[in-house]
């Protein structure tokens, strides 16, 4: 039996919900009453999720705000000048290859209230390019929201925040 109340795919769910995600992983506020909107990211590898947040705008503006403007600069100009948001779940946004051709992957979407507005996907050797752009503060901001919010990530993961302003929501 299908949701009739959630147009976001199946593989946006939550894995360990087994449901659409419900509340900000950070603050935990309802997902569906933000009226800004929200972001999805799953990371995957060998096809199983090994991560996954939900961040409603307002959290994730402020985790963005607390990384360095250098990291944030440099951000901002690799998707301006290298992300494509045309290509879909199944092709990388940065570099057009297939999805699972190198076994991992992430996911990240827009979203605004059940409804999907934008997804897309980076893959393993385009995330490390953005990684690359990071500043140490950067890492050390993620790290720390990593630990506060993502029990059972894989240590030493780092996966950069969704694209700054995928889609305005």
């Amino acid at each position: 039996m299908t949701n009739p109340s959630s147009d976001i795919p199946r593989e946006l769910h939550s894995e360990y919900e087994e449901r659409a995600f419900q509340s900000c992983t950070r603050c935990g506020e309802s997902l569906a009453e933000i009226p800004e909107g929200y972001q999805l990211f799953k990371l995957f590898r060998r096809g199983e999720a090994i991560y996954e947040y939900a961040l409603c705008h307002p959290c994730h503006a402020g985790l963005v705000a607390d990384f360095s403007a250098e990291s944030r600069q440099r951000l901002e100009e690799y998707h301006a000048t290298r992300v494509s948001l045309n290509l879909g779940r199944e092709k990388c946004a940065v570099c057009g290859d297939e999805r699972g051709a190198d076994g991992e992957y992430s996911l990240t979407a827009a979203c605004q209230g059940r409804e999907l507005i934008h997804a897309l996907m980076i893959c393993c050797e385009c995330r490390r390019d953005m990684q690359s752009l990071l500043s140490r503060h950067t890492r050390e901001v993620w790290d720390r929201f990593v630990s506060e919010n993502l029990a059972g990530a894989p240590a030493g993961t780092f996966t950069p925040v969704s694209p700054l302003e995928l889609v305005p929501v």
